[in-house]
């Protein structure tokens, strides 16, 4: 603030389009919706940077815990993978880390499609449509723009069937260095049932989590 510039009012509130507006100025109805999202999501803030400072903590200790045991029998923990869980004395508590790889690709899978393109025209003796349909297959992309994993991946079975021919060996090694792997690490507790041993995941995902045994009001 400018020396001498004149103090702005702390109930004044901008607007998307860049104007101010007086809290007070608004009808009531407005003010208070506005200082209930406010209110709310200030709540919801300080729950999310719990679950975060639980998150951390629960898999630090996790990994600790398996470093130990590991270390116990003269090993050592190498990778990212490697879930585990551990139970109570009881029984009727538990709490796993899972560990979870996502893949998708990079710019080289543009590359790849180029080069079974060019297989499909230059080099496949005679025309063979199954193929052609397979390779058009795993390229085709949905809603979101995005081609199936499984698919692209599932052209490899037939490297060696075509493994003498350059552009589709030269495709599968493209195809190879456009593979993105994203390990993904999630804690999960369980309550668990001493006689069924059924499992029941605590929820901490919020909309997941029931408010039976609660006053709310539903329309």
């Amino acid at each position: 603030m400018k020396p001498n510039s004149p103090a702005i009012p702390t109930d004044l509130v901008c607007r998307p389009d860049g104007s101010y507006v007086s809290l007070s100025s608004l009808e009531p109805r407005d003010q208070l919706a506005h200082e209930l999202v406010m209110r709310l999501f200030s709540q919801a803030e300080t729950e999310s940077d719990r679950l975060r400072s639980l998150k951390y903590a629960s898999l630090t200790e996790m990994r600790a815990f398996r470093d130990m045991m590991f270390g116990d029998y003269g090993l050592t923990v190498t990778g990212s993978r490697g879930g585990f869980s551990i139970k109570s004395v009881d029984g009727t508590k538990k709490v796993e880390m899972a560990v979870n790889q996502s893949i998708s690709f990079g710019p080289e899978l543009s590359v790849a499609r180029e080069l079974l393109n060019q297989f499909l025209t230059h080099e496949l003796e005679g025309s063979s449509e199954v193929i052609e349909e397979i390779v058009t297959s795993a390229f085709r992309v949905n809603d979101e723009g995005k081609v199936n994993v499984s698919s692209v991946l599932a052209l490899r079975k037939h490297r060696r069937k075509f493994s003498h021919y350059p552009l589709w060996a030269e495709a599968m090694d493209v195809i190879e260095k456009a593979i993105l792997r994203d390990p993904s690490t999630y804690i999960r507790f369980y309550r668990v049932d001493p006689e069924t041993k059924a499992e029941t995941m605590v929820p901490l995902d919020i909309a997941k989590v029931s408010t039976a045994g609660r006053a709310v009001v539903s329309s």
